[in-house]
Parts: structure tokens; sequence; C-alpha cells
């Protein structure tokens, strides 16, 4: 799982892993999966907080867009 903007896996991202300690989740991997708005369990990638705001902070259906264009349609 990593941002489809920057890379970043949720383990580099301090928002996600000060999420995970104050919410008693057991990764910064799973409070992205239940708490970050722009995650896609099809295709495991989300945009962080950085990027989302950077991008203008776009509708979900052009995130899901930029992730269908990264990786193929989901089958």
């Amino acid at each position: 799982m990593k941002c489809a903007m920057c890379g970043r896996t949720p383990d580099q991202i301090p928002e996600y892993i000060n999420l995970a300690k104050e919410s008693d989740y057991q990764s910064a991997d799973a409070a992205v999966r239940y708490e970050e708005g722009t995650y896609h369990p099809a295709y495991d990638k989300f945009i962080c907080t950085d990027c989302y705001v950077k991008a203008g902070q776009p509708l979900m259906a052009d995130v899901y867009e930029l992730y269908v264009r990264q990786k193929g349609s989901v089958n």
C-alpha cells in the first residue's frame, strides 16, 4: 500500500503513524484502511493528506481514475 502520488507508505507518514497509536490500530496501514477516505481496497492505494491538498482536493471519481490509470481495470 502506498500513496498514489508521492509513493510513500503509511509507515513513512507521521499522520498515519500517530493515528495508529492514538486509535489503537496495529499499524499505520490499518489506520489508512479504516480511516482514510481516499483508500481503495481493490487498488490498495490512497492519497496522503499532503498530496490530496496539493492536488486541489480532487473528487473521489478523479482519485479512482488515477488509480485505474496506474494499475489498469479491476476485475
